[in-house]
């Protein structure tokens, strides 16, 4: 669990400083757009498709930041500590980000040969994201699960004694 939680801790940092990027150059690139359009009545097309894609990202990425922090929204039926809770949560977390890790690889993949027509981007840079968070969510999950089994089996072995 301990290698799990520092290769987690370095993904998270690099999600941070890439959402933190995504967000600065979102603001330049709609600052930029509003500029090109009102003042220099320009028509600039990439920069809708450079907002959308830094935007998405930081959505996608976000999420899986909040798998790791625990920031996701809960529906306060049982405590939030009670075990069956906890499970269930963690069990449907787990579910989504695999299906979001296999049918996000599968959708990247298959949206290779399209372009986004005003840019050229491939539509794969906009969709590579889904299977990032994915995955990433599916490694923030599993150490979130190993935390609490090893607590437990520590709270067990405190309580024997």
């Amino acid at each position: 669990m301990y290698r799990l939680a520092r290769i987690n801790d370095a993904l998270e940092r690099a999600e941070v400083l890439l959402c933190q990027g995504l967000v600065i150059f979102l603001i330049f690139v709609v600052f930029l757009q509003v500029l090109a359009r009102f003042v220099l009545k320009w028509g600039v097309l990439w920069t809708l498709e450079a907002s959308l894609l830094s935007f998405v990202w930081t959505v996608m990425l976000g999420s899986a930041l909040g798998v790791r922090r625990g920031l996701h929204y809960t529906i306060d039926i049982l405590p939030k500590d009670h075990p069956v809770a906890r499970t269930f949560c963690y069990g449907g977390i787990l579910v989504l980000a695999l299906v979001f890790a296999a049918s996000g690889t599968v959708l990247a993949i298959s949206e290779w040969k399209r372009f986004s027509q005003p840019s050229m981007i491939r539509i794969t840079f906009f969709v590579a994201c889904i299977p990032v968070m994915g995955v990433t969510s599916v490694l923030f999950i599993v150490e979130r699960i190993l935390r609490d089994l090893s607590g437990r089996r520590q709270a067990l072995k405190g309580t024997s004694t």
